[in-house]
């Protein structure tokens, strides 16, 4: 009797562990197909959907705006971005769709689109969509008014922006942006999913610095 519990403890923690590792194997794979073919499916999240329709009425967003690279000015293409009071940067990257109208974000990363051309040279609008949470931005770690953002760019050059509005707003209110069309800007979208809400914060352009100044 002892070794029949024996053997059904130890055949019940074996199909544990090869369930387990079946279900991670299978998450990796499914992951990698997100990665490589830009589609979100169930339960991964690698990739996940954001809305950006709050900022579609201020900009004109087309996925071909990363590759034009006469958007970039005379700087590069952003590669890195800090924010304030954070010693790791966010990786800057390309912007990606589903089909026509859905927009993915990666986690961890800001996805980049250029809606006008360059202003003296340099980028016009920068603008980073991304997913809101502790590790991009959310209602708990919004960056203070004042405070200045880098970005850095492929070409050794630094943005150096200054943060001028940080706030969350429901995701359902369009987004009009404090844009006089002189100075270039800096716009951040984390979209909350969940609540329904976008963290936006907002910075003018301070200047352009070589990165080792």
């Amino acid at each position: 009797m002892k070794k029949l519990f024996k053997n059904t403890v130890l055949w019940t923690a074996r199909l544990a562990v090869f369930g387990a590792c079946g279900l991670f194997s299978a998450f990796l794979l499914m992951s990698g197909y997100e990665s490589v073919y830009n589609r979100s499916l169930p339960f991964v999240h690698t990739l996940a959907p954001v809305s950006l329709a709050a900022f579609a009425d201020t900009y004109n967003l087309q996925l071909k705006s990363f590759m034009n690279s006469s958007l970039y000015g005379n700087f590069g293409k952003p590669q890195t971005l800090k924010l304030p009071d954070r010693s790791l940067r966010l990786d800057v990257v390309a912007p990606l769709q589903e089909g026509q109208s859905t927009w993915l974000a990666r986690q961890n990363t800001l996805h980049l689109l250029l809606p006008v051309q360059p202003r003296a040279g340099n980028i016009g609008i920068a603008f980073l969509y991304c997913r809101a949470s502790f590790r991009t931005l959310n209602d708990q770690n919004l960056p203070s008014v004042g405070s200045n953002v880098f970005m850095d760019t492929d070409h050794n050059w630094r943005y150096v922006y200054k943060v001028t509005s940080a706030k969350v707003f429901p995701d359902s209110q369009p987004y009009v942006a404090a844009d006089d069309g002189g100075a270039s800007k800096l716009l951040i979208g984390c979209n909350d999913a969940g609540q329904h809400s976008n963290v936006v914060v907002e910075a003018t352009l301070l200047s352009v610095q070589g990165i080792d100044q």
